[in-house]
């Protein structure tokens, strides 16, 4: 097919958007976001410079024969689609929060009292950053927490990516046969995260991002395809 050049038809100061090109080229940014976004999750969801430019050449491909349009592909666009991928992190660690509060019983409390239980049971869930495999080896105060990990992963899983007919993993039921590990390295990381934010014992908030949670996430992943094997 001839290759389309995006026409911009809105200019601002802001965050460049979708919405500010033709509708053609809104139409075909749409579909690739939403494959890169199920790819990301599935295949890398904390990638390197490489495997950004593999995933998203991927989508852009995808995105071409599904529309019947072969875009131009430019670097602005590109960072339409890429930008995504924060989005994901903070979107996962934004639901899961509430959800950790709750399932480990942190309290928001400023009493010495609740500072230093906050304090203990972070301390006690990060040891040795297994938290989600060697139940056996923590204290057996702890084994009730960890009966609920696997209704937590569970829980986010659906929210995250199975809440309705136009989520990812409902939409791209392909790539989430099996739930790959990668996404569920991912969840990991991102639990791993909030119990992060209560070690000082009251509640500070910790950005999830790919600078400081990439090598949590590759150790999940490996123990992952370990416990698989």
């Amino acid at each position: 097919p001839i290759v389309v050049k995006a026409q911009k038809v809105i200019e601002h100061d802001g965050h460049p958007h979708t919405r500010d090109y033709d509708d053609m080229t809104q139409e075909f940014m749409t579909t690739v976001i939403s494959d890169y976004h199920a790819h990301l999750c599935t295949k890398g969801p904390m990638p390197d410079h490489a495997l950004e430019t593999t995933l998203l050449d991927t989508s852009w491909a995808q995105a071409c024969k599904v529309t019947g349009v072969n875009l131009a592909h430019t670097p602005q666009l590109a960072k339409l689609v890429t930008s995504h991928g924060s989005q994901v992190h903070s979107q996962l660690k934004t639901k899961l929060h509430p959800l950790v509060k709750a399932m480990f019983s942190f309290h928001s409390s400023q009493s010495k009292n609740a500072i230093k239980k906050n304090w203990a049971l972070a301390e006690g869930l990060k040891e040795g950053t297994n938290f989600a495999f060697k139940v056996q080896v923590l204290p057996s105060t702890y084994h009730g927490k960890y009966q609920h990990m696997a209704l937590l992963i569970q829980k986010i899983i659906n929210t995250m990516w199975f809440a309705n007919k136009h989520d990812n993993g409902v939409v791209f039921h392909n790539y989430f046969k099996l739930f790959p590990l990668p996404a569920l390295a991912l969840v990991l990381a991102a639990i791993e995260c909030c119990i992060d934010e209560w070690v000082m014992g009251t509640r500070m908030d910790i950005i999830f991002t790919i600078q400081e949670y990439h090598g949590t996430y590759e150790s999940h992943l490996k123990c992952l395809r370990a416990f698989e094997d």
